[in-house]
């Protein structure tokens, strides 16, 4: 038992941090939420994401604590550091929308229920915005019904908001 002392130790204050981490993300999303006054849908969704990431980290430091060779654990790491750099380039990838999701909830001024239009390919899309995923965002227009649009190609494309669906709090 004395010898595992260290590494229960160092379990307990990781696992202190992971609680303490995860509070402050969810109220720094909360603030968000209320200081936007609109992004309630995305919040859960964002959450969950957020969560991942977390244990994901967390994982990371435990295999760290109880053994796993540092270098094992070195490249591991650098491999997923290398994935989520090439999502912020990368075209068309998974990562890439996962993080146009991201940039679209907490940077973009637009919100479910939005009128938008976007300019993609010479023409324009002009639609209500019903819902944002991690990979796709809806746009229920008026003569092609529902049209999916993956997160990144409308972070690339120009858009306007045309018309509010929620109006903001004062």
């Amino acid at each position: 038992m004395e010898t595992y002392r260290t590494q229960i130790l160092e379990t307990l204050v990781c696992l202190i941090a992971f609680f303490v981490i995860r509070g402050m993300g969810r109220y720094i999303i909360r603030n968000a939420v209320v200081r936007s006054s609109f992004k309630a849908k995305e919040e859960k969704e964002i959450l969950r994401l957020l969560n991942l990431l977390i244990i994901l980290v967390l994982a990371v430091i435990l295999t760290a604590i109880w053994g796993v060779k540092q270098s094992e654990v070195l490249i591991f790491a650098t491999s997923v550091i290398t994935v989520l750099g090439v999502a912020f380039f990368a075209e068309m990838s998974i990562l890439s929308n996962i993080t146009a999701c991201l940039v679209l909830f907490f940077q973009h001024p637009i919100k479910i229920g939005d009128t938008i239009k976007v300019l993609d390919d010479d023409h324009g899309i002009e639609g209500e915005l019903i819902d944002i995923t991690y990979f796709f965002v809806f746009i229920r227009t008026t003569d092609r019904g529902t049209i999916t649009m993956p997160n990144s190609v409308l972070l690339k494309s120009p858009f306007s908001v045309v018309g509010s669906g929620v109006s903001p709090k004062a």
